[in-house]
């Protein structure tokens, strides 16, 4: 039942350091008094997690990397990887292209988001990453909402973060929309929210906070958001082309992911290795053939985000993608 793998959680909690507790649905309502007791059966309490301002978050690293010597060029986008042969018929990198001209390099980190599969091609090389449209709402200001903790719902696929006195609501659908291409000046843009996707979540929302039902909308999120076809990150040194890392693919948890994440790829790009065990997130997970496959990875992509939230049995296997390489005893 979900609340046995809670309680999993629980147990690997306290391994890791991560204060949380069971409550029951009476417990939950003390903390979040909008919720309908009736609508669930029990909790885990995390007083330690939190949210975070991407925007202020990324000043100030670039304030910190500029107080360190780091230059950072803005409306500077690069328009050509240079690669060059070596020896056994890989590539490695020499430089980047620019309107502003060339930056001699032996080191790019592509973290380019939903377009690190367009900056991977530059370098004749592909990655199993798919951008797909992800989605929240943000509701009208409601009385009784501020300085509550965060929700997820794993059974209904559905996350409600406050927003001051907002709610804002969102999830995977299991019928995300895949877009098969992405204008390179879509940066800042968003899509008009597809209702007969999003519904899915509206029911089970009103349920659990019965006061949304009557509650309006002050505004929908839509945009394009990166996704992988086992839900990890893609990061590492790649394999065919020396000097090439890549940190992206981050299934919409990147502000999550950021600082431990971004503290691994700096171990791995200055000292050749990461500091922890990545092997699963690390590039080389992928085969040959599955990087350079998209009907392979769009399906695998498609299950993972979907089954998001589902619980992790023991031998669990994908549905998707099967049959794509066969051993001999199989055939």
């Amino acid at each position: 039942t979900r609340m046995d793998e809670y309680r999993r959680l629980l147990t690997a909690g306290k391994y890791f350091g991560i204060e949380a507790q069971e409550l029951s649905p009476r417990e939950t309502k003390e903390l979040f008094p909008l919720l309908d007791e009736k609508a669930f059966v029990g909790s885990i309490f995390s007083p330690q997690d939190g949210s975070m301002d991407p925007t202020m978050m990324v000043n100030a690293l670039v304030k910190g990397a500029k107080n360190h010597g780091a230059k950072v060029i803005e409306e500077c986008p690069v328009t050509r990887i240079i690669t060059e042969e070596r020896e056994y018929g890989d590539r490695k990198v020499t430089g980047v292209e620019t309107p502003h001209g060339v930056i001699q390099t032996n080191c790019i980190l592509n973290a380019a988001g939903v377009w690190s599969k367009d900056i991977a091609k530059m370098a004749g090389v592909d990655i199993p990453l798919v951008p797909m449209k992800h989605a929240f709402i943000v509701t009208e200001p409601m009385a009784g909402v501020q300085g509550l903790p965060n929700i997820r719902d794993h059974d209904a696929s559905i996350v409600i973060k406050i927003q001051g006195s907002s709610m804002a609501i969102g999830g995977y659908e299991p019928n995300p929309i895949i877009l098969k291409s992405l204008d390179k000046n879509f940066a800042f843009s968003l899509y008009e929210l597809d209702w007969s996707v999003f519904n899915v979540h509206v029911e089970r929302m009103v349920e659990l906070v019965p006061k949304l039902g009557n509650t309006g909308i002050q505004s929908t999120v839509c945009g394009p958001e990166a996704f992988t076809p086992d839900h990890r990150p893609i990061m590492g040194e790649d394999p065919k082309c020396a000097g090439l890392f890549h940190s992206c693919g981050y299934n919409s948890a990147g502000m999550m992911y950021a600082g431990g994440c971004g503290e691994q790829i700096a171990s791995w790009i200055i000292d050749g290795r990461p500091e922890k065990h990545m092997y699963s997130y690390d590039i080389r997970r992928f085969t040959p053939s599955q990087r350079k496959d998209p009907i392979w990875a769009n399906e695998r992509s498609h299950e993972a985000y979907a089954t998001n939230y589902g619980i992790v049995f023991p031998n669990s296997a994908p549905l998707s993608g099967r049959n794509f390489k066969k051993s001999r005893f199989h055939e």
